[in-house]
């Protein structure tokens, strides 16, 4: 069935998500931190999250001006995209079951920030966005560092699910930044 939407729709609920996974991904970060860079944590990230939210909302008055467009939902990506998601969830719920199982909690940071990175290169190719491959090996890098460090003992799980949650908050804030760009880009063309 088709919809009507406009043509910056789809951006502005992405900057939607990556506002809600920017900020579970702070909170975790200033959580794990603890102490004066819990407030280190929350003003950079903070900073981030209220720039999108202001941009969000800017975004959200200037769809009103712009034309809507019929479109037919293509029912392939969705499908692919909804079974990438399922997988996501599916393997954070194994994840977290495993290393509750085998005793190896601290690790469970490093591994949803795995499978997060892990979901993004089949997204890269589902919706042709070479943006999702560097931010998935951005995320995956992280992750990977974050299960070395912890599992030599070279410092306190806490401090390295802090930088895992920080470089996590990195991916989301960046990808939410692409977004609003694009969405200005699409605004400014409208405009002439």
């Amino acid at each position: 069935m088709a919809t009507k939407k406009t043509a910056i729709d789809d951006l502005t609920g992405g900057l939607l998500l990556m506002i809600i996974f920017t900020t579970g991904w702070t909170i975790l970060a200033a959580y794990f931190f603890g102490g004066i860079d819990y407030y280190l944590a929350a003003i950079v990230f903070g900073t981030s999250i209220i720039y999108m939210m202001y941009s969000y909302l800017q975004l959200q008055k200037a769809t009103k001006q712009l034309p809507t467009i019929t479109t037919a939902p293509n029912r392939k990506k969705e499908r692919w995209f909804y079974i990438v998601f399922i997988l996501e969830g599916v393997a954070i719920l194994l994840v977290q079951n495993i290393l509750v199982n085998i005793g190896r909690h601290e690790l469970f940071i490093c591994g949803i920030a795995l499978v997060v990175g892990l979901h993004f290169i089949p997204l890269a190719k589902i919706f042709n966005r070479r943006l999702d491959y560097y931010i998935g090996s951005w995320t995956i890098l992280v992750a990977v560092v974050g299960l070395l460090l912890i599992n030599s003992n070279s410092y306190a799980y806490t401090t390295v699910n802090a930088f895992v949650c920080a470089g996590c908050a990195i991916s989301t804030s960046l990808y939410g930044f692409q977004k609003i760009s694009q969405a200005k880009v699409y605004i400014k063309q409208q405009a002439y």
